[in-house]
């Protein structure tokens, strides 16, 4: 089983902070941050049997547990909110801003002093399943305990074992976080915890399940697909009779998943769905970037057949939930334009700082890679513009912060790199004004039409990243 490596997705909540004046006592600033891990009730996982004419318990095989906390703390994707960019894995300080300041997430390395190396085993599983840290303060709901509290006792057992044992402990104290009134007062959280609807404990050997149980299992207890993908009350908890149906996570959206046509991915196969979870691309249909690039990169693909099978044939069989804006399937829009070459025999000089329109801008930043007609390359490394559900959404924001942020995913499939063209772009810095007629031009010619993004909202977006 692979061992987790550098994830950072899960931002969803983190971007939904202070949305609320209610909210702000209870949710705001909350993030994984000040948020370590405690302990579990002790349920042994794998257990060789003890000698004949011994009445001994049966004794944990202490490797088997070890891989089991390294495939549990992979599918958790632990290390996305506790690891800072070019930071040593779990060692926290990853900084993440919010209206009421920034969180900064910590420390869950076994270190006695600067991690988690004095939680007890019950401890950790009050932090990883209840949300109440070892010295008894709430933890904020950014820590997804809402669905970790689905995971069994045995899963816990497993991970915190890791944790102790295979983890390195690093001696580095990340700065505390400091929010403003009303989200530095922990003790809201009671109240949050007392009114949210967190997923209830499964029993026995998750291992053993069978398909549809291990697939819901992975869905809302590991994978906690639901923290960015349903969409929340003024609360900010979520709304499970919308389980699913896609969420705004601030700069980018959780589109809908759930089983409509239309609306979601009703249109998908299983095994497109697994393809798409193990490498990040679907050809014709998608290409995981921002926090699902995240999460394909650091934890689904690296789930077995098996829980990928389990998890897609899950998700496929969500109940259809229909949408406000998207009425037709975000893939099945476009189609290759063959435009005419627009340019001139005159050379483009580097110092004509004017701004040029949609299609100049595509020609000069993006068809070399996209294609003229927007076919993109042969193998599609470079993906079609059509019949791609970012440029089909009804919601630009994917493809703004896709063109400001760029695609740098690795799977075992390989790597997929398109550049940013935003403010630190070491190819091509485009304004908020070309960035929003690039991408009305995009949307209008191969996607679901001019969405008449403004460079208002292209500057918002950058700001909140």
């Amino acid at each position: 089983m692979p061992k987790p490596s550098l994830p950072r997705f899960c931002k969803s909540i983190y971007a939904l902070l202070g949305t609320s004046a209610l909210v702000g006592a209870v949710v705001m600033g909350s993030a994984h941050a000040q948020d370590t891990a405690p302990t579990v009730p002790a349920a042994p996982t794998a257990t060789t049997p003890a000698p004949a004419a011994s009445t001994a318990a049966p004794v944990e095989d202490a490797a088997a547990l070890q891989e089991r906390g390294a495939y549990i703390a992979t599918a958790a994707d632990c290390v996305a909110c506790h690891t800072k960019p070019g930071g040593t894995p779990f060692a926290g300080g990853l900084k993440i801003s919010t209206p009421m300041g920034d969180v900064i997430s910590t420390n869950i390395t076994p270190d006695p002093q600067n991690g988690i190396g004095n939680y007890t085993e019950q401890e950790f599983d009050q932090a990883v399943r209840h949300g109440v840290r070892r010295d008894g303060a709430y933890l904020y709901p950014v820590m997804p305990y809402v669905s970790y509290a689905g995971m069994t006792d045995q899963d816990v057992h497993a991970l915190y074992a890791w944790f102790m044992h295979s983890v390195k402990p690093v001696a580095t104290q990340p700065k505390p976080t400091e929010l403003t009134f009303p989200a530095n007062v922990r003790s809201a959280m009671a109240a949050w915890n007392f009114v949210t609807t967190k997923e209830q404990p499964e029993t026995g050997d998750s291992a053993t399940y069978d398909t549809q149980r291990r697939g819901r299992y992975l869905a809302t207890a590991l994978e906690h697909c639901g923290t960015c993908h349903t969409p929340r009350n003024f609360m900010l908890s979520e709304k499970q009779d919308h389980y699913l149906a896609g969420g705004s996570l601030g700069a980018w959206y959780a589109p809908n998943v759930t089983s409509s046509k239309t609306s979601g991915i009703g249109n998908w196969t299983e095994d497109g769905l697994v393809t798409y979870l193990r490498t990040g691309r679907l050809t014709g249909h998608a290409q995981a970037a921002g926090p699902m690039g995240e999460a394909v990169e650091h934890s689904t693909s690296h789930l077995t057949d098996k829980d990928l099978h389990a998890l897609a044939a899950y998700v496929l069989q969500v109940p259809a939930m229909e949408d406000d804006l998207e009425h037709q399937a975000r893939e099945s829009f476009g189609k290759a334009v063959e435009n005419p070459d627009i340019r001139t025999k005159e050379p483009t000089r580097i110092d004509d700082l004017s701004e040029m329109d949609g299609p100049h801008i595509y020609d000069a930043n993006c068809s070399a890679c996209h294609g003229h007609n927007g076919a993109g390359t042969v193998d599609q490394y470079a993906p079609s513009l059509f019949a791609n559900t970012t440029v089909g959404s009804v919601r630009p924001d994917n493809l703004i912060m896709t063109i400001l942020h760029g695609v740098n995913r690795k799977t075992q499939d390989g790597h997929a790199g398109m550049p940013g063209f935003g403010s630190t772009s070491d190819v091509q810095r485009l304004s908020d004004t070309e960035i929003a007629k690039l991408v009305n031009y995009l949307m209008a010619t191969y996607g679901s039409g001019d969405q008449h993004v403004t460079a208002e909202k292209v500057g918002e977006l950058r700001k909140a990243q």
